[in-house]
């Protein structure tokens, strides 16, 4: 069934044509919740419409009040004005059946719209670095992406899924060093934990790396004392570089910077270790077709896939397309011609780069002074391919927040090369995950795996389940149940909160089940179900048999809330995908999920106390209505709803 507006548009569509029929011209006008000091259910501000046409807000709402009343519409009882909003209470007898018919009608379609017209989107997301342990840290990118890719079909885009995986870079030429140096192949495929050994190999070469970078700047900071900065090729210009910049980041003066701080940075940076160009060398042969290179990168790609499956089936996660960066390795060639052939870039200190200043986006490298490759030149080659090859309208990458100059420069490029999907692509950041002791980082082995985390989460929900009694859940379910619920509550702890605030990781808020959670929206759905399957009536039977508008049901006051959530479901999606914030959503249906408590334990369903079949019709679609609504909500945020709890 299609339907073509949902009730909250209609009454909308409604208000306007009262002010067109007054007014004579067509104004726009925003249905919202009427203010909680007014006894309405809805409102429409008047105050721009007003002052367009040149009239008292307060008066015009007291004249449309009047007004509607000469073509009352059936889902109006009655009217109240308040300086320049006019406010309507809703005839639940007729909104709450055209709610609760719809909801069935549509089924897991309600919410859904075409404003996306089947335009291709690609959805880049969860992107984990071979040869390293998912950690914590890359649930946000998988479990937010899922979801901004369920919001943007849901609205009529044909989304594709692409898991990026990192399988290309400097990070390889690291690792290969530290094989070299400190393991050998066969030891490393011998392992029981493979990634385990290959990310302590990572982490142990950025020790040493450091080590040997700290006692080569002491050393060169005693000569740049003695003789000046001079003794360092780059160094002065480098120093004056970061000076001005953290001047006009921090607005300060000269005389308020550090600059023997600044000099030992700027050296660091400067300063190559004999390990560095070691990494560099060995990443060098990598994209020159070094068989030992290659060898020992298939074995890095091969003992990684497997175990980042692990973590996508326990998550439930899946994806249409897994190109990593090494997939466009025969495709940057063009991408550098093109660049050339445009005159867009321009040779620096042996390097190719192209000039971003006029957007104030700076200079972006695209390939280093020894011809390899860096990520741009790999995403670039990315972008090209999914707009020429998979037709793709845009790109949204869902990555964290400290990349956002990094994309911004990207989208620089690809617009100066002409390419619309430099224009239409968006970076949807989201903030970072850090540990109490800091920012979570590899490098530095501070990091917390998320397959630990999925183990804790399953374990504390079964603990729940071992201390309860009397529970509705059959013993052979326990196991099912307890897993959708742990997920869930992982989940939520990412999709409930607005993905660009940034917060310490905290197991217990990672795995609540109590409160604003995953587990009490389910269990919301679960109590939804229970109910229906006591009636022997299915969602299906009332599907056929749709409600009739009756005056008098439904009007309770946990009836009126509980209609109105259910009917306001497919604004907070279309929300959630403007705004690119499945948290809209997740605050939405937890709202359903809330006033269906208060509806359960305030209403009878079942053993009504009016004679009147219509009342438990009604309330028996209302239970399916709120059902439907929060699996679909559930659905778009990928967590599951239980058989029982």
């Amino acid at each position: 069934m299609e339907i073509d507006r949902y009730v909250l548009d209609k009454i909308e569509a409604d208000a306007q044509a009262l002010i067109r029929r007054t007014l004579g011209k067509e104004k726009l006008v925003t249905l919202s919740p009427a203010p909680p000091k007014i006894d309405a259910d809805y409102g429409i501000n008047l105050s721009a419409v007003a002052l367009e046409a040149g009239m008292n807000p307060t008066q015009l709402a007291s004249l449309l009040g009047t007004k509607i009343f000469e073509h009352k519409p059936a889902w109006l009882e009655t009217t109240t004005s308040l300086d320049s909003f006019l406010n309507f209470t809703l005839e639940m007898g007729s909104v709450g059946p055209q709610v609760i018919n719809q909801v069935l009608a549509l089924g897991e379609k309600y919410g859904h719209d075409n404003v996306g017209h089947g335009e291709t989107i690609v959805d880049d997301t969860s992107s984990p670095n071979v040869a390293k342990r998912m950690s914590v840290g890359h649930l946000r990118s998988t479990v937010i992406g899922a979801a901004i890719a369920n919001l943007y079909e849901a609205r009529g885009y044909k989304v594709l899924r692409d898991n990026h995986l990192g399988d290309w870079g400097n990070q390889f030429g690291e690792i290969f060093t530290a094989v070299n140096k400190w393991s050998d192949e066969e030891t490393i495929k011998k392992s029981d934990d493979p990634v385990g050994t290959l990310q302590k190999l990572y982490e142990k070469y950025h020790e040493a790396v450091k080590q040997e970078k700290e006692r080569l700047v002491a050393d060169k900071l005693k000569q740049v004392k003695e003789t000046g900065m001079a003794a360092v090729d780059g160094l002065e210009e480098a120093v004056e570089a970061r000076i001005a910049d953290i001047m006009k980041k921090k607005n300060i003066g000269r005389e308020e910077v550090d600059e023997n701080k600044v000099t030992a940075d700027a050296l660091a940076k400067i300063i190559d270790t004999p390990l560095e160009r070691d990494s560099r060398g060995w990443f060098h042969k990598l994209e020159q077709g070094d068989p030992t290179a290659r060898r020992l990168w298939e074995m890095a790609v091969n003992v990684s896939m497997p175990e980042f499956q692990t973590v996508y089936d326990a998550l439930g996660v899946n994806f249409d397309l897994v190109l990593g960066e090494s997939f466009y390795e025969d495709k940057m060639p063009a991408v550098i011609k093109e660049i050339k052939r445009k005159k867009i870039g321009y040779e620096k200190d042996g390097a190719l780069v192209v000039d971003l200043k006029d957007e104030g986006l700076g200079e972006a490298v695209i390939l280093r002074s020894d011809g390899s490759t860096l990520y741009m030149t790999r995403d670039l080659a990315c972008a090209i391919y999914r707009e020429d090859v998979l037709g793709a309208e845009a790109a949204l990458y869902v990555v964290g927040e400290d990349q956002k100059d990094y994309f911004q420069q990207m989208f620089g490029v690809l617009r100066k090369m002409g390419r619309h999907i430099g224009k239409t692509s968006k970076h949807i950041y989201f903030g970072m995950i850090r540990l109490e002791e800091g920012r979570m980082s590899t490098r530095k082995g501070r990091t917390i795996l998320l397959q630990d985390v999925i183990n804790e989460g399953i374990k504390r929900a079964k603990n729940v389940f071992e201390s309860r009694k009397g529970d509705f859940v059959n013993p052979d379910q326990i196991d099912s149940v307890v897993k959708k619920i742990a997920i869930g509550a992982l989940k939520w702890s990412d999709l409930g909160k607005s993905p660009r605030r940034s917060f310490t990781f905290n197991w217990d808020e990672a795995l609540n089940l109590e409160g604003y959670s995953a587990a009490s929206v389910q269990y919301a759905g679960v109590r939804a179900k229970r109910i229906l399957e006591k009636s022997g009536i299915t969602s299906n039977q009332l599907a056929q048999n749709p409600l009739s508008e009756t005056e008098g049901i439904l009007g309770s006051q946990p009836e009126r809330n509980l209609v109105k959530a259910v009917a306001a479901y497919p604004r907070a999606l279309a929300t959630a995908q403007v705004e690119n914030n499945p948290s809209i959503l997740a605050s939405h249906v937890y709202d359903i999920a809330k006033n269906f408590n208060t509806f359960y334990n305030s209403t009878p369903v079942l053993n009504t106390e009016s004679e009147d079949p219509n009342v438990k019709q009604a309330r028996l679609g209302l239970v399916a209505a709120a059902l439907q609504t929060l699996a679909n909500g559930l659905d778009i945020l990928e967590i599951e709803l239980p058989e029982a709890m």
